[in-house]
This record gives C-alpha cells, sequence and structure tokens, in this order.
C-alpha cells in the first residue's frame, strides 16, 4: 500500500483500512448523539510469544446541522491534535474546476472577516470593487477568452490596483500567528482527492482557539489577496509539476489510468483550469462542500469529552447546512478494453510502471491485494530479489497496493538502471506476475508478509496525529470502528488465495503501462562538405 503522504499539497491518502456502514440514532438536547465509547483492543502479532495492544476510548457525536465529532482522550500527554476534515477533494471537480478544493486550501489561510484584516468594514470598498472586476473576467471565461488577452490582462491590473489599496487592512499571516503564538505546533493543511484536512496540534488548555478559529472560518471566509495568490498555486504547479519531468510523467500516467472516474483529475488542477479561477467559482465551490453537514472534527489528546462537546456545539451548532445535500460521484470506471501504453523521453531517471484495474471499497478482495503486495514489494520482495538482487538491472523496484473509495488500483514498478534495456525489465516484471499467479507463496513467506503488515499498522497508530488521520479516513469510508478490521482480515487471507485474486486483476492483456526513458541525444548535424576555394592570384 502507498505509504502515508502528509504534504500541503496533492498528500492522497492511503490506509490500511477498513469499512462497516455506521448506524446513527438521534437523542434528545441541540445535538444527535452517537456516543460509542469503546475501548477497542488491537492484537497485532509479530512474533509467535509476542503480543501487542492498543486500546482506543472513541466518542464519536454529531451536530444537529450534520457535524461529526472524534474524540480519543489521552491524559498521558498534554496536547491535543486538532484536525478539521472536509469530505471534498479533487474527484469533487470538473472541466474547469480542477485543483479548486486546493486552491482554497490556500485561500482559507487568509482570513475571514474577523481574522486576517484590522477593519473590514473599511477593507469591503475594495473587495466589492474586486469582486465587480472578478464578474466582468468569469464573463470572459465563459467565452473562452485566455488569460492573455489583453483585456484579461487590464481587468486583472485593475484588481492588482485594488489589492493594493486593500493591503492597508490586511493583518499577513495573522492566522498562523494566532496559532504558533499559543503554542500550536504541527499547523498545516493538505488536499487529497476525496478530503481535505486543517490541522494543528495545540496545549491541552488552548484548544477553545482551535473550535474559536475553525468556525469562524467554515462560517464567514473571506477570499482576500484571491489574484495574487491564484499566480502562487500557478507557480506551484510549474514547480512540481510542470518542470519536475518525473512528477509530470507520473501525473500524466494516472489521468490516463483512469478513462472515466474523476481520480483522473490533478488534485492541484490543470494549468489552464487554474488561470481560469474566478473569485466566484471558488466561493461556489465552498458554498457547496465547505459546510457543516459534510465535516468531521477529529480530537486525539488530553481532553475531557463531554467539556470539547458543550464547547464544539456552542461554536459550531449555528452554523447551517449546505443549501443543497452534496451529490456523491456516481461514476466507476469502465471495464478496460485492451492495454495503454504510454512512453515518455525526458531528462529524468528511467523507470516502469505497470498499472492494473481493482475494486473500490469495500471489497473483500483488497485484502488479498495487500497481502499480494507484500509478497512482489519491499527490500524482502520477489521484485527487488529478482531486479536488484539476482539480475542487477535496477536500482530499485516493488509494488503498491491504492486502495480508494471508488476504484483503486495495483501497481508494479522498477526503476532502471541507465544502461538497462526496458524491455528487459518489463518481460521479467511480467513474469513475475505470471507465477504469482499460478503458485501460492510459502507458508514462511506469508507468516513474514503478514507480520510485517500488521506491524506497520500498528506503528502507524501510535501518534496523536496517525491516529487522526486514520479515524478521519475509516469515518470517510464510512465508519471509524473498521480501522480494527483490517488487521483480522489480513490473518484471513490465505495463502491459496494469493494465485486466484493474482490471476483475477493482474492480467497483461489490461495493463497500462508507463515507460519513463531518457532523452536520446541530438546527433550534431555533419556539416555539409563545401567545394575546394580557388582562390585567384594577383599578378
Amino acid at each position: 500500500m502507498r505509504s502515508l503522504q502528509a504534504q500541503r499539497i496533492e498528500s492522497i491518502k492511503y490506509f490500511r483500512i477498513s469499512y462497516l456502514d455506521w448506524v446513527s440514532f438521534p437523542l434528545r438536547g441541540v445535538y444527535m448523539n452517537r456516543y460509542l465509547h469503546a475501548a477497542f483492543v488491537v492484537l497485532l502479532l509479530s512474533l509467535p510469544c509476542l503480543a501487542y495492544e492498543i486500546k482506543v476510548p472513541v466518542r464519536f457525536d454529531s451536530l444537529s446541522n450534520g457535524l461529526k465529532v472524534l474524540i480519543v482522550p489521552d491524559t498521558n500527554v498534554a496536547v491535543v491534535s486538532c484536525r478539521l476534515y472536509y469530505f471534498v477533494g479533487s474527484m469533487y471537480e470538473g472541466p474547469g474546476t480542477s485543483g479548486l478544493s486546493h486552491m482554497y486550501e490556500h485561500m482559507m489561510f487568509k482570513g475571514t472577516k474577523r481574522l486576517g484584516t484590522s477593519d473590514f468594514s473599511k477593507e469591503q470598498k475594495w473587495l466589492s470593487k474586486i469582486d465587480s472586476v472578478d464578474a466582468l473576467i468569469g464573463r470572459l471565461n465563459n467565452n473562452g477568452v485566455s488569460d492573455t488577452d489583453a483585456a484579461y490582462k487590464a481587468f486583472k491590473k485593475e484588481i492588482f490596483g485594488y489589492m493594493q489599496s486593500e493591503r492597508e487592512f490586511i493583518k499577513k499571516d495573522e492566522i498562523w500567528d494566532i496559532y504558533a503564538g499559543n503554542g500550536g505546533t504541527n499547523l498545516n493543511a493538505w488536499t487529497a482527492d476525496d478530503m481535505t484536512a486543517y490541522i494543528v496540534t495545540l496545549p491541552k488548555n488552548k484548544v477553545e482557539l482551535f473550535y474559536w478559529i475553525e468556525s469562524d472560518r467554515m462560517q464567514s471566509p473571506v477570499l482576500r489577496e484571491f489574484y495574487s495568490e491564484r499566480d502562487v498555486v500557478a507557480e506551484e504547479r510549474r514547480m512540481r509539476y510542470d518542470n519536475q519531468p518525473a512528477n509530470r510523467y507520473e501525473q500524466y500516467l494516472e489521468s490516463l489510468f483512469y478513462m472515466a472516474h474523476p481520480y483522473r483529475l490533478p488534485t492541484i488542477g490543470w494549468m489552464s483550469d487554474i488561470q481560469a479561477y474566478t473569485i466566484k467559482k471558488l466561493y461556489n465551490h465552498i458554498r457547496r462542500f465547505y459546510t457543516p453537514d459534510n465535516a468531521l472534527i477529529v480530537l486525539v489528546g488530553n481532553i475531557d469529552p463531554d467539556a470539547a462537546m458543550r464547547s464544539i456545539n456552542a461554536y459550531f451548532s449555528h452554523i447551517p447546512r449546505a443549501a443543497e445535500p452534496k451529490n456523491e460521484v456516481v461514476t466507476r470506471e469502465p471495464p478496460p478494453l485492451g492495454e495503454t501504453r504510454f512512453i515518455v523521453r525526458e531528462n529524468a531517471e528511467p523507470r516502469i510502471d505497470i498499472m492494473f484495474h481493482t475494486p473500490g471499497y469495500p471489497n473483500d478482495d483488497l485484502y488479498k491485494l495487500e497481502v499480494l503486495e507484500g509478497v512482489l514489494s519491499g527490500r524482502s520482495g520477489r521484485l527487488y530479489n529478482r531486479l536488484i538482487t539476482k539480475d542487477n538491472l535496477c536500482v530499485d523496484a516493488g509494488a503498491s497496493n491504492a486502495i480508494r473509495l471508488h476504484n483503486g488500483y495495483f501497481q508494479v514498478w522498477a526503476a532502471l538502471k541507465k544502461e538497462t534495456d526496458p524491455a528487459a525489465v518489463e518481460k521479467i516484471l511480467l513474469e513475475e506476475i505470471a507465477t504469482a499467479s499460478k503458485f501460492p507463496p510459502s507458508a514462511r513467506e506469508m507468516e513474514r508478509i503478514k507480520n510485517s503488515i500488521r506491524m506497520s499498522f500498528m506503528s502507524n497508530l501510535k501518534s496523536l496525529e496517525g491516529l487522526s488521520d486514520r479515524l478521519a479516513w475509516f469515518q470517510r469510508l464510512g465508519n471509524w470502528k473498521g480501522m480494527l478490521e483490517y488487521p483480522d482480515k489480513i490473518t484471513s487471507v490465505r495463502a491459496i488465495d494469493i494465485p486466484e485474486i493474482a490471476a483475477k486483476y493482474l492480467k497483461p492483456d489490461y495493463k497500462v503501462i508507463g515507460i519513463l526513458l531518457p532523452k536520446i541525444p541530438r546527433a550534431p548535424l555533419e556539416k555539409e562538405k563545401q567545394p575546394p576555394m580557388h582562390i585567384k592570384k594577383g599578378k
């Protein structure tokens, strides 16, 4: 499975996950209480004589406006991991709107009507002027006018003039400064394909600051300095993708892999969409998705659940739901018809990626694919042993089972030595897939793989922040309790399941293969032979 990413942009989150339908029931009072305070025990056997135990007392509540809350008290620490998740990301975007969730990740730190401004009543004058010109830019976009057009440039110049006047009232980075000034650490945000998160770890006596700031950002965001920040995001895309051949290759490959599902959209957005963002377009996105009924608060640390719920109710309960309920994505990938091959020559290290379609969550086959990943991947895996240790053709190799809410994928890959023939590596990758499809792993191999998976699962729950993210991801899939189902599901996988699952999903005739190769040096043109010059000598 892909390793956990925690980057500020495009940090696609994959965890070892499981799923159960969660049940809600109304209780009296101003919020519905799904109070399931349970001490769950995870037993992960890494050696026959050793057991590891984690007790996780989880409280789950929901306000009347749909805001969900997960609280895990831990009096052994002096801080609280505070995280607000919105169940939105690039899979809820489309043509013209790709990357909007990531754009809002940036804009959320610009402030509100109270935060980030010295006098909002005076600032409002310039915001109104900017909005008026933004509407004109929106009309140009709707008529297909490029941002390089003279009229577009003139409107943008006018907006930057108003922004210069507005800056007299802007308190830059106030949210960052308030959190940091009150002992906040790990302040950050990330955007994925189906979730976004705003995170900070605070001293236990400063958690109310989180409620105050995040409720204000949820209720009254102000998109100040929008156009300058849009330029920042465009430059971010250039730096991370357009000017990074390996990253651009990976982004294009994933977009080719998903023909129908919006997973094909890059989380950072396509450049043409970024350059066509308007304030109005982003506000429409915010009103649809950044509402309490599409949000989850997770608190893990030294906190009293009852006191926390009283405060959360006081700060968030008055914020209304979205005017219209969120429409879930119904598009799914159609069955592949054949092989897709993508070959790129760039100034980058050579590599091969072979991808296969797998089902979305939940599906018990995904646990078998997890074990298959362990068979092929890692320093003890078959791919590394064959391509690096034995044949010395590559510098690294592995496999990844990407579990996603809808359609996932299984990927095998290899980073080639520069002198290696890519056709030889492709042949070996397919041979190892064929072997996995015919012969079950040994009992010793199965024991090693299962123990490794369970220990990895265990270690990912040790930190406050790691536990917060995993609880949120399971809740995104349907039920936070499913987190603890995963180890037992892995244990239940049998050696005889592996050939069957490999043959079922890793079909060479339906692979998507990407090959990244160095550019071929252009040979210098041979100088045309010139006829000999005859110099006429003077008398």
